[in-house]
């Protein structure tokens, strides 16, 4: 049976006869949830994505300022980014798994995610789609980068040899 029959066939709680029934839509719903987070890995690695990104930051990077205070046009930017960005992953993840809904995945995440099991690029991204603020330390983060104001602690690491 396939994944999208399996759950859908398995998300009524009055259709569930027994807690076996509700373990087994609980496995489909996390291994459906893994395999979204694993295809969009596998695109925030790919190529496009980083052109696609860099390109955005790039064109934008001068509007922002490492301040508390915002300018206006910052937020036009925001939903153009949100935008772009949402749509470039739901084209790719559609095209990879055919069963894939966005919106049905927007929803798994607030249900579903808890903050400890949050680390990596895939919410990294995913928040930076939801949060201004976040959003707006990955384009001052490429500001910083790209005008050489970066931290660089590459002085701080050293090497000693050992003697035998």
């Amino acid at each position: 049976m396939s994944l999208v029959r399996q759950a859908s066939s398995t998300t009524s709680l009055d259709r569930a006869s027994s807690g076996e029934t509700l373990e087994s839509c609980e496995n489909a719903t996390s291994l459906r949830f893994d395999l979204v987070i694993s295809e969009m890995e596998n695109i925030l690695m790919d190529p496009a994505f980083r052109t696609l990104q860099d390109q955005f930051y790039e064109k934008y990077y001068h509007e922002f300022e490492d301040r508390d205070e915002n300018k206006l046009i910052c937020m036009d930017i925001f939903k153009e980014y949100v935008h772009l960005v949402e749509n470039f992953l739901e084209r790719r993840l559609s095209s990879a798994l055919p069963w894939f809904n966005m919106p049905e995945f927007a929803v798994l995440c607030r249900n579903s995610v808890r903050p400890e099991s949050t680390d990596g690029d895939v919410f990294d991204i995913m928040a930076s789609l939801a949060d201004f603020n976040t959003f707006k330390e990955f384009i001052l983060a490429y500001r910083k980068e790209r005008e050489g104001t970066a931290l660089d602690f590459s002085d701080l690491i050293f090497t000693t040899a050992l003697h035998h």
